[in-house]
């Protein structure tokens, strides 16, 4: 059988020559058509909030890359040129949501969005066009109320959740005189409201100016250059209409302040000794007029502001619409140039492919005689494929069942690995423990794997000398399952040790914990040399607001933040566990911290992390970082900790569990 396919391909030699000749032209001639269109790269991703639900209407922005919009179910597209490399950074906008995280996985930008609060914006009017300066406004929705106090124009901001807005039902209650909806009007676009005390909404001040509506119709052209004359004319007009306002409103701000001035030497004259009933009169006259000009000019200052707004907004309106056009009419030569691009492209494909399609088939004419000889030389050898084609089949069936027992098999061990993490996540101290010794606290915790070989560990003691809390950051000997159990032993071991042993020098601590870990792995009979790196502070609370701190450290320092400083007490060179021939005892050392002062205990993750060069982010780096911001709120350090994190680990896999602790006195 092999004599006759040797004889098959001899004779077909030219034959076959001649056809991958002509593929591989036509390959190259499609390759360099390919290349004149497909210079785009496309990004797909999805916004969802942290229930896991989809947010529609997001802007997500990769700078000096490209922009896309999320959709109803939260998905977005983004289009870029592939000469800009691959995105480093994203930005989100969306009123109402603040950016939690994203990430870049095969397939696509995840992003999660958490909800922020929103401003109501509103002025409050006595009666007419008379604001009402300093006034107390409660409003009061479903199941919410919220207070805050009027400027010296009636204005009001008030934070309120982004789920809460005002509708026909809410009340507002202004210096304890209770609004219902007939006295305001609310504008759901603008999230604005203005309240009359005196009369109804048809008050000259409430009404809106509706902008006339533009009936012109624009004709559209091919390829005209659209004429942006008018519209860039009218903008510089609405320009010098605003500077002359802001004139205007500095005259006015000007007159105001003369005008309070003249009234506190009235309201001084008034309040002396020498003076006549007939001039307290004239006093109080010549006061009430000042008064009654006050309001008009600042009512008059709020009508320029308010045009101002409104003439600012025209001229954005005018600038978007004239990039508009110019965008448009760039995309349309840009759209042309393309289809002539391609149409010439087509013509000569056409051509090429009609000039070898004349060449195949007279070579398929050619070479016909002598494949249909050698098509009944290859049926006598097809019998033979058959039965080989058989036996492969029957060993490919063997594979799939051994790959679906295993795919089985690897199921059970991931759910056994997420019943893991969550068992381990259930022994992890809540975040109300913390509350309780701190004024305030953060906890970065990012595992490498499922389940993590780093863990924190905290209890809270009162004691006839006061309250005690106990603190660590303990890093497991490996990451992942292995780590995770050793995290097990070790929170084990510091339960018995500190809460039903009571025992909260922290030297004795580490002690019966070395003893403890030793123990449970039979390192003194077994060649075993797991073990822990243990950071761990007694923090005892005075009754001024201060703290003394008892440190003892195995392979891991203590930080903490002082008189402007970032400082660092060092930690033992031994470790908890493993073959320990020297046998040198724990050591501690005492700290005094005031009122603000703030301690970091961490593992190594964070500062053995590397980039995309394979460059550690270092503890020097690390310890600088959190110098600058430690004036911060502990919350905010947290958030641009991980940031940071993200930013630089980029595109790389995370080397090793991390654990921060950031704890303020």
């Amino acid at each position: 059988m092999l004599s006759k396919l040797s004889f098959i391909s001899l004779n077909t030699f030219y034959f076959t020559r001649f056809i991958i000749n002509l593929v591989v032209f036509l390959c190259l001639l499609l390759c360099v058509f390919n290349s004149a269109f497909a210079q785009t790269k496309i990004i797909l991703g999805t916004t969802k909030d942290t229930k896991g639900s989809p947010v529609e209407g997001v802007s997500v922005i990769l700078p000096n890359i490209g922009k896309g919009v999320s959709n109803s179910n939260g998905g977005f597209t983004i289009e870029y040129p592939a000469a800009k490399g691959f995105p480093k950074k994203v930005n989100v906008e969306k009123e109402g949501y603040s950016l939690v995280d994203y990430e870049m996985t095969r397939n696509g930008l995840n992003i999660q969005l958490r909800e922020v609060n929103r401003t109501l914006k509103g002025q409050v009017f006595a009666q007419r066009n008379a604001p009402l300066a300093g006034a107390e406004v409660i409003w009061k929705g479903v199941n919410y109320e919220k207070s805050v106090r009027a400027d010296a124009v009636g204005n009001f901001y008030m934070e309120i959740p982004n789920d809460k807005s005002v509708s026909a039902s809410s009340k507002f209650i202004i210096n304890g005189k209770s609004v219902n909806g007939k006295f305001f009007s609310y504008d759901a676009k603008k999230n604005e409201v203005k309240i009359v005390l005196s009369g109804d909404l048809a008050n000259p001040v409430l009404k809106e100016k509706k902008p006339k509506e533009d009936k012109t119709k624009k004709e559209e052209t091919k390829t005209e250059i659209p004429d942006t004359t008018a519209t860039e004319q009218e903008r510089i007009n609405l320009e010098k209409v605003v500077n002359d306002l802001e004139l205007q409103k500095s005259l006015l701000a000007e007159q105001g302040y003369k005008i309070r001035d003249q009234m506190e030497k009235i309201a001084n004259q008034l309040n002396g000794s020498n003076v006549t009933p007939q001039e307290k009169s004239r006093l109080r006259r010549e006061l009430e007029a000042l008064a009654n000009k006050l309001i008009e000019n600042e009512t008059a200052f709020e009508a320029a502001q308010a045009e101002t707004r409104k003439l600012m907004d025209k001229i954005r309106g005018l600038l978007y619409e004239k990039d508009s056009i110019t965008t448009a009419f760039t995309e349309k030569i840009e759209e042309v140039e393309k289809e002539k691009e391609m149409a010439r492209l087509q013509m000569i494909i056409a051509g090429v492919v009609a000039l070898l399609l004349l060449v195949v088939a007279g070579g398929a004419y050619f070479f016909s005689r002598k494949i249909n000889k050698q098509n009944e030389d290859l049926e006598k050898s097809n019998h033979d494929l058959n039965q080989a084609k058989g036996e492969l089949e029957t060993k490919i069936d063997e594979i799939q069942q051994l790959n679906k027992e295993v795919t089985t098999k690897n199921q059970k061990i991931t759910d056994s690995i997420r019943y893991a993490q969550t068992i381990q996540e259930a022994i992890l101290p809540q975040h109300i423990e913390f509350e309780k010794g701190f004024a305030d606290h953060f906890i970065l915790y990012s595992p490498k794997d499922m389940v993590s070989g780093d863990f924190y560990w905290m209890a809270n003691h009162y004691t006839t000398e006061g309250q005690k809390t106990v603190v660590a950051a303990i890093d497991c000997t490996g990451h992942g399952v292995p780590g995770a159990f050793m995290s097990m032993i070790g929170n084990t071991l510091l339960n018995e040790i500190v809460n039903q042993e009571k025992i909260f020098d922290t030297s004795q601590i580490l002690t019966r914990l070395n003893e403890g870990v030793k123990k449970s792995l039979q390192q003194n009979d077994l060649s075993n040399d797991d073990g822990m790196d243990v950071c761990i502070c007694t923090i005892h609370f005075n009754s001024d607001e201060t703290a003394q701190v008892q440190f003892t450290g195995a392979k891991r320092p203590l930080y903490y933040f002082q008189n402007s400083f970032l400082q660092t007490l060092k930690g033992d060179t031994k470790s908890i566990g493993g073959r320990d021939r020297k046998n040198k005892p724990f050591t501690t050392q005492d700290l005094y911290l005031m009122k603000g002062d703030i301690l970091y205990l961490m593992t190594d993750g964070f500062s053995d992390q590397q980039n995309s060069d394979n460059k550690k982010f270092g503890t020097t780096k690390l310890l600088e970082f959190l110098e600058k911001r430690a004036t911060l709120p502990l919350s905010v350090q947290r958030e641009e900790l991980y940031d940071e994190l993200k930013t630089y680990s980029w595109g790389v896999e995370q080397r090793d569990d991390i654990t921060i602790l950031g704890l303020k006195i």
